[in-house]
């Protein structure tokens, strides 16, 4: 996504900060969303790492979903500023306001598909508010607040050799 962006004049190479989803039009967005559901569907051996791949493999069998995510914002917080050499201020403003962006985009996108995968399978009710990460979508959820790189590998792959 991060290349299609740059590629495609919506995105400066040279800004380290990560862009939001409405970098891109929603139409490239759906198709790119779409091929990796036909893929959790169709195709065995894969793993697909992205904002909504909990929720786009809903419904998909053999499909192991984990949902990697940090309880501290701080610590969040923290992690943005290093990983994009950005000041605390800069990765504060910076994530939440992505965040807020992505969610508004794919709520407008994708309420019709949230009412079919998730409501219609009463995996939620339909007085729950539309949240692509919320744990029962998943079958797996990581704190990473207290766990490195290599520690939240381990959880996954214990996971996965059980199965």
């Amino acid at each position: 996504m991060r290349q299609y962006a740059i590629d495609n004049g919506y995105f400066d190479p040279k800004q380290s900060i990560h862009h939001s989803a409405i970098a891109y039009p929603d139409d490239f967005d759906r198709k790119v969303d779409y091929e990796m559901r036909d893929n959790l569907f169709n195709k065995q051996g894969y793993v697909y790492e992205s904002w909504l791949s909990g929720f786009l493999a809903q419904g998909a069998p053999d499909t192991l979903r984990i949902l990697v995510y940090c309880s501290d914002d701080g610590v969040r917080v923290d992690r943005i500023a290093n990983r994009d050499d950005i000041s605390i201020i800069e990765a504060k403003e910076h994530i939440f306001a992505r965040e807020q962006k992505n969610l508004e985009k794919w709520i407008k996108m994708y309420t019709p598909e949230w009412n079919e995968w998730v409501v219609g399978k009463n995996t939620l009710l339909a007085t729950e508010p539309v949240y692509f990460w919320r744990s029962e979508l998943y079958d797996l959820a990581i704190d990473t607040y207290r766990l490195g790189k290599e520690e939240t590998l381990e959880k996954a792959l214990e996971v996965i050799a059980q199965k």
